[in-house]
């Protein structure tokens, strides 16, 4: 039986998605819990990492197991064993040829932003900025829209062999102190949206920023600056 699941989880207690050889990734966590539920252990695939720090509204997983469970059974069974950072939303048991990783045609990111006075409750959840011009930085959005080439946008490190995306769709909605960036493509490069981000704050901020000109420079050092991974947010997966 193939399972496919929903999870949300805070990110800050974490080292990220991936399992690691210390231990404390998000990955590790649901895998000991699926262990736990079903008597055996199981690879749980995740839709793709996020970075130490990064939260996540819907990432989706799938896993296999010979022991069938009512899926309410699933989902309550897996919290009652994940820590309180990590909750199960939804579960389904699906094609033994869906992959959670491989499937994927669209994710959609969200990074939060607010102005004013520091508020504790968001202080690992998003980032203090000054108030910015949304008008302005939905300008810049729309150059991001289409297929590119988004080397300008990708951290060293990353493993992908072309840095080549599809954009769908990004602009930034306010909601009262909020900012919300959102951003749906094919795929991301390795920190491309904290690095898109952390222009779009200087463009709302009054900098002149061309987007289009920084991605054909393909150069990384031509957009140095990260946004923190406080305010990043997995929040959709389509397949």
């Amino acid at each position: 039986m193939r399972y496919k699941i929903t999870l949300s989880y805070d990110g800050a207690s974490f080292c990220g998605w991936q399992s690691q050889p210390s231990g404390g990734s998000v990955q590790d966590a649901v895998e000991a819990a699926v262990q736990k539920l079903f008597g055996c252990k199981a690879a749980v695939v995740g839709s793709g990492r996020t970075d130490a720090g990064v939260h996540a509204l819907a990432q989706v997983a799938h896993f296999d197991s010979e022991k069938v469970l009512p899926l309410k059974n699933v989902v309550g069974g897996l919290n009652a064993y994940l820590p309180d950072a990590v909750r199960v939303t939804e579960a389904e048991c699906v094609d033994g040829t869906f992959d959670a990783r491989k499937s994927v045609k669209k994710k959609t990111y969200m990074y939060i932003m607010y102005d004013g006075t520091v508020t504790p409750l968001l202080e690992t959840r998003a980032l203090k900025v000054d108030e910015l011009d949304e008008v302005a930085m939905n300008r810049a959005c729309a150059e991001l829209v289409g297929t590119h080439d988004f080397a300008t946008f990708k951290a060293a490190g990353s493993s992908a062999k072309t840095s080549v995306r599809t954009v769908f769709d990004a602009h930034v909605e306010r909601k009262g102190r909020l900012y919300l960036f959102f951003i749906t493509a094919d795929g991301f490069l390795y920190n491309m949206v904290r690095i898109i981000t952390a222009q779009l704050v200087k463009i709302g901020g009054g900098e002149e920023v061309d987007i289009k000109a920084l991605m054909e420079k393909r150069d990384r050092t031509a957009a140095k600056e990260t946004a923190p991974a406080k305010g990043l947010y997995l929040y959709r997966v389509e397949y």
